[in-house]
């Protein structure tokens, strides 16, 4: 009986150390949520040579942190030649278009695929890790340029409605789900999500859309606003297996967090996993409905 005693009041303990933790970090926290804001607003509004900058910087770090998660499991991709393409991709595409993007990505596979030959270290299950970072996070973040590297403003239009779905959505699902979240949705991935807060997630997507017709006034467009509000709806709902596919990444390898870079909130992939699944079918939307 003590033992139990013992055992609730030391959980308890716990659990508030782990709140008092919370609210010292909470400036901090403020604080790099405010410079992500800034980041994301200035790559929104400007396009062009800043966001080519800033998604090459996110690139690289998304791959070492992609590479750090394989390595956990004891394997060991060759990232070098998927480095360079990331940090310079970006730029390549703004300044030359999608052929020299295409012609970069071509010397990068062959890298990866010579070094696996010519290395008698590294094994077929270390070559799939390196050629896993070709689709995750690299077509996401590509999808991301491709949104947002038209010469004329409706480009700033998609590159919002990436951020906008999912960022409303995972609130929304958050919000609801703390409130009245019942029914676990994938608790073997990710315990604390629930199926009214997916269900919130969706609604909050499209709220994006609304938000999103207002905004794009900015630019001096009127796309419709149901295409807005589908748009957004299904990048909120996509940016839900995002989260939870990031979950399962982290999960696999025993880890909390993608990185460390942003204090309070984790690394890059952290950040932007709703985004890397939304923006590719943001794109196709905007490119077959819009463009």
């Amino acid at each position: 009986m003590e033992n139990d005693h013992s055992r609730t009041a030391t959980a308890a303990e716990s659990t508030e150390k782990k709140k008092n933790r919370k609210m010292q970090d909470l400036p901090l926290r403020t604080a790099v949520a405010v410079v992500l804001i800034a980041i994301l607003l200035c790559v929104i509004w400007f396009g062009g040579w800043i966001e080519a900058v800033v998604l090459g910087l996110f690139t690289a770090v998304a791959i070492y942190e992609m590479r750090n998660i394989f390595r956990k499991k004891g394997l060991s991709p060759f990232v070098l030649p998927l480095t360079v393409m990331g940090l310079s991709m970006f730029i390549i595409l703004y300044k030359f278009g999608l052929l020299y993007t295409f012609a970069l990505a071509v010397l990068a596979f062959l890298a990866v695929v010579i070094e696996r030959i010519m290395n008698h270290k590294r094994t077929n299950d270390d070559l799939v890790a390196s050629l896993m970072l070709f689709v995750y996070p690299i077509i996401g973040l590509t999808s991301l340029a491709l949104c947002g590297f038209e010469k004329d403003s409706l480009s700033r239009v998609a590159l919002f409605c990436c951020f906008v779905g999912p960022i409303m959505a995972d609130n929304a699902a958050y919000l609801v789900g703390s409130l009245i979240g019942k029914h676990k949705l994938c608790p073997s991935i990710s315990p604390h999500k629930t199926i009214e807060g997916a269900v919130a997630g969706l609604i909050g997507g499209a709220l994006g859309g609304v938000l999103a017709y207002f905004v794009q006034k900015l630019w001096g467009f009127d796309i419709e606003m149901w295409k807005l509000i589908l748009v957004c709806f299904i990048g909120g709902g996509i940016g839900q297996f995002g989260d939870l596919l990031s979950s399962t990444f982290k999960r696999w390898a025993g880890v909390k967090d993608f990185g460390t870079i942003f204090p309070g909130h984790g690394g890059v992939m952290d950040r932007i996993d709703s985004e890397l699944t939304a923006a590719p079918l943001v794109f196709l939307f905007f490119s077959l409905f819009v463009f």
